[in-house]
């Protein structure tokens, strides 16, 4: 080690850098600041459309979503005939017609031959019926 370390005059090193390169007191290290963040529409365009309004809807006050009050005015003006609208209103119908998979597991299938086995039955019994009847009438 130098002298001057064991002295303990010595002000740099690790954690301890020359006092010509250090902040001066009250001196940013970052002048400008942080770049200020660019917003997203998407953000934007959620948190405006979940603001509450306050409408009068067939004579009582209600409080809805802006959201909620732009999908009742769209049906309203397909209902009217306004083509564009309708078109819009009938697209999101046909998209939401999908159906989900559907994997019948073992329970699922005992039930169904259950249920099937019961109908037979009520058909042959049916059918039964309908010949002593017809064999009682002549």
């Amino acid at each position: 080690m130098r002298e001057s370390q064991e002295d303990g005059d010595y002000e740099v090193g690790y954690g301890k850098p020359p006092k010509s390169t250090r902040w001066k007191p009250g001196q940013s290290g970052n002048p400008k600041g942080r770049p200020k963040k660019t917003k997203d529409f998407d953000k934007l365009i959620d948190r405006e459309l979940s603001e509450t309004v306050r409408i009068t809807d067939g004579g009582e006050s209600k409080v809805v979503t802006k959201r909620e009050l732009i999908i009742k005015r769209l049906i309203n003006e397909a209902l009217k005939g306004d083509k564009a609208a309708l078109k819009l209103t009938l697209n999101f119908m046909k998209a939401d017609l999908s159906v989900e998979g559907f994997e019948p597991d073992a329970a699922d299938h005992a039930a169904l031959l259950e249920l099937l086995g019961n109908a037979r039955t009520e058909d042959e019994h049916d059918a039964t019926d309908g010949k002593e009847e017809s064999d009682g009438k002549s």
